[in-house]
């Protein structure tokens, strides 16, 4: 086997662990609910067949499936009976998630170590020596509950926005009684509840605790300070699960800063909370579990291998592709779906606007997206006009419906624009996904033509029944006097380290932002024009946050100029206007235009007419990011 240390069983007390993986409690939002033709939808159902050890559910997931108070009241035993079965249904051992948090008292304050200002921006009340007792007590209740209910594992959500990480926290714990001051009396709750838990489960059920090595915020404990921590409960539980940051901070605008850490973004390292996992593996007497950006599989064979970490949690890679596991046992590591790290499956990052995922359509949709498609009682001779990743996932869907499928594309390789991601610090997820879908074209029975400019006649030529039309978009050039001195982002992507001297860059989109922080990186002083008031406007919030605080934390700060028109460029330098209305000039030995993209609508206009059955997707019809152009060519070519 290619990769004996991920699927290496393992035994954890009085249970056995056929590999090395464990599915995370991503939570779905409650339109799963609705959508879903089982309890807990995609999230937990195509996870448990997909090969995972352990799959992770939530209990306040189950209580918001079964509309209760908890996941085991009388009316929610139902729903939490299906998702266990659900969660073993293929060999998987179930886990179940439960939160030591801060409750909402009845005159709206949340309940903390100490009184002040919560994390979430509202009011914290000191909790009282007795609701600390009743909120332990609770715990308990619900561990017991879970362990006679059937759960195999318990997972402990002593991380991020708990009150383990608040109690640890020397700002925002100031109490001055045997819980707070002292390092050994922050820690002193968590250990407690740890310790009755414990005693109410028995020595032999399996625990494993989430712990954030660090909030990421100004607020948080050091890193020291967590080691401590779990060094002081190692004996109470079995595994360590490291991760970092928080959900929710702040209360404003800004309110997801600290989350970019929790869930990592692209600006991130993969497996970003390793080297921590590896000292607590290291120094004390526990299993160890990483989590965050876990995604490549030669990664997390090589940290099992060097004995960094015995486990790996995954979140998004497995809403990517739930069958991630049962893929690379096989030896079928091509046909994995990558993930892309854009966090648009996560609701927050779009707060409920388009919680999607990019490369997964059957994500949140598992009643109208199947498993597999079904094959249609007459095919259609179906021509596709464009290879970039629109047109490939029509094709692809075309071709698994049973339709005669040609595909074609001007440029000699397929891929369209995400040619550029071979190129630059953050497009690895991007280049893989190209080389997925490229992998899976060319093992498909899709007649595939490249070098070919389609014109309207040559595709009447092939007599289709039905067209869908993905022929991209082209750079957009406004109308600015010395246009003509500045290159194209997409240009100049391929000479990165032939830019010299200072830059700027003429729009703050998505492209002009992230190329202007990795010649930043390159030690290029760079400004940004933006006519909108913030910086990747368009972008999720999540990775707007995650490429402020890579910025930040990078101290290569850029100079950007929001709110302002470019007037000229010159050989020499960009002269614009202000937010405040005055004329500025900044001297630049390299000018860069990042103004977008523009629709190529009237080239996908002049095929209409060839065949009733015809449709655009992709960056023709609208320009935007993959997950549009995923999901559009997939509804679209299922339904053609």
């Amino acid at each position: 086997m290619k990769y004996p240390n991920i699927f290496a069983p393992l035994r954890v007390k009085n249970i056995m662990l056929k590999n090395r993986i464990i599915a995370a409690p991503m939570g779905t939002p409650k339109a799963t609910v609705l959508s879903s033709t089982n309890y807990g939808g995609l999230s937990i159902w195509d996870k448990s067949k997909g090969g995972a050890a352990v799959v992770t559910v939530s209990d306040m997931y189950l209580a918001n499936l079964a509309q209760e108070k908890d996941a085991f009241s009388k009316y929610a035993k139902d729903v939490t009976r299906e998702v266990l079965s659900i969660c073993r249904q293929a060999g998987s051992l179930a886990m179940l998630e439960i939160a030591f948090m801060g409750n909402k008292n009845t005159d709206g304050t949340i309940q903390g170590p100490s009184n002040g200002k919560h994390f979430t921006g509202g009011i914290m009340k000191e909790m009282s020596l007795e609701e600390m007792k009743e909120m332990k007590n609770n715990l308990v209740r619900r561990a017991q509950q879970a362990k006679e209910f059937g759960f195999d594992m318990l997972m402990l959500h002593f991380g991020h926005d708990s009150l383990c990480s608040l109690f640890l926290s020397p700002i925002w714990n100031q109490r001055d009684d045997m819980y707070g001051g002292s390092l050994d009396n922050r820690i002193r709750y968590a250990k407690e509840v740890l310790e009755a838990i414990r005693t109410a489960v028995g020595e032999d059920y399996p625990i494993l605790v989430r712990f954030s090595r660090s909030l990421k915020v100004q607020e948080t404990f050091k890193e020291e300070d967590m080691l401590y921590l779990i060094k002081q409960v190692q004996h109470l539980i079995d595994i360590v699960n490291v991760s970092c940051g928080m959900d929710c901070y702040g209360g404003t605008i800004d309110k997801y800063v600290a989350n970019t850490y929790s869930h990592s973004t692209i600006f991130l390292p993969r497996m970003y909370n390793l080297a921590f996992a590896e000292k607590v593996k290291k120094e004390c007497n526990v299993l160890v579990c990483v989590v965050g950006g876990v995604l490549d599989p030669k990664e997390a064979e090589a940290a099992i291998k060097a004995g960094k970490t015995d486990l790996v949690m995954m979140g998004r890679q497995l809403i990517a592709d739930p069958y991630w596991p049962k893929k690379l046992q096989n030896g079928l590591e091509e046909d994995i779906v990558p993930c892309l790290r854009c966090l648009y499956c996560y609701h927050i990052s779009t707060e409920h606007d388009n919680t999607q995922c990019s490369v997964n359509p059957r994500y949140r949709r598992e009643n109208r997206v199947p498993l597999k498609l079904e094959k249609v009682e007459s095919n259609k001779h179906v021509v596709v006009i464009g290879g970039g990743p629109a047109g490939m996932k029509a094709a692809l869907t075309l071709n698994d419906k049973g339709h005669k499928v040609t595909l074609i594309e001007k440029e000699p390789q397929l891929g369209g624009n995400l040619k550029y991601a071979d190129y630059g610090m953050f497009k690895e997820e991007l280049k893989k996904y190209r080389e997925y879908l490229i992998h899976q074209v060319q093992n498909a029975n899709i007649q595939l033509i490249l070098n070919k400019e389609a014109t309207k006649e040559y595709v009447e030529s092939l007599h289709p029944d039905g067209l869908i039309i993905a022929v991209g978009a082209d750079i957009k050039k406004p109308q600015i006097m010395g246009i003509e001195y500045a290159i194209h982002a997409l240009d100049i992507y391929p000479k990165l380290n032939q830019v010299k001297g200072s830059v700027v860059v003429i729009g703050g989109g998505t492209i002009g932002s992230e190329l202007a922080y990795e010649l930043s990186l390159l030690n290029h002083e760079v400004s940004i024009i933006e006519k909108q008031d913030a910086l990747v406007k368009n972008a999720n919030w999540l990775y707007r946050h995650g490429f402020y605080n890579a910025v930040k934390d990078s101290g290569h700060l850029l100079k950007v100029y929001v709110e302002s028109q470019v007037k000229e460029i010159t050989p020499t330098g960009v002269s614009f206007i202000d937010k405040d209305g005055k004329e500025c000039f900044i001297k630049a030995d390299t000018i860069v235009l990042a103004t977008g993209m523009t629709e190529r609508r009237e080239l996908a206009f002049s095929f209409y007419g060839i065949t009733p059955e015809t449709a655009m997707v992709g960056d023709c019809y609208k320009v935007a990011q993959v997950l549009q152009a995923t999901n559009d060519a997939y509804f679209i070519a299922e339904n053609m």
